[in-house]
């Protein structure tokens, strides 16, 4: 999808239903894979006067592979949005305390792994077993720890026992 595509996806699907508003298109900014688009009201977009500013509207973000369109809010900066927009494909995605173990490396401590998903996510060892198991026969679980923060931990310390995995974001859950 190109800038063009983009804008005319924002102006029929945003700035149509907004009385008196227009894009700020000085301030479009493209990323690897979305465009960020700022509209303003028409007086301001007319006069540039700070005290005619429409505020509380973040970035309409633009995803440059489906064409989605997502209306951002002023609660985090663009960047932070589209930062998240690229880990998981939705700006308002939130991390959680759910991994996923997808894969391993030859040599992968089986033992190690086992004994770490029982210890950190509440299951018992014939549980914590079967997941490594069934990832050693290419096959992905899940499994919960008791907050995201821990799940960083866990899943740094899953790969450094030679497995593949990610901490999931909250619309992959």
């Amino acid at each position: 999808m190109n800038y063009k595509e983009a804008k005319e996806i924002v102006e029929k699907d945003v700035i149509e239903k907004l009385d008196g508003f227009s894009i700020v298109e000085e301030s479009t900014i493209e990323f690897s894979s979305c465009f960020a688009f700022y509209y303003q009201n028409d007086t301001y977009s007319k006069t540039r006067h700070v005290m005619d500013m429409s505020v509380g509207a973040g970035a309409v973000l633009v995803s440059k592979e489906s064409g989605e369109v997502f209306e951002t809010g002023s609660a985090y900066s663009t960047e932070y949005y589209v930062s998240v927009f690229e880990s998981c494909g939705d700006p308002f995605g939130e991390v959680t305390s759910t991994i996923s173990v997808y894969g391993w490396e030859f040599g992968a401590n089986k033992v190690a792994a086992t004994k770490l998903i029982k210890a950190e996510s509440g299951l018992n060892l014939r549980e914590s077993k079967l997941i490594v198991d069934a990832v050693l026969n290419n096959e992905s679980r899940s499994f919960t720890t008791e907050s995201s923060e821990k799940a960083i931990e866990v899943a740094n310390k899953l790969r450094n026992y030679g497995f593949r995995c990610k901490q999931l974001w909250s619309n992959q859950c």
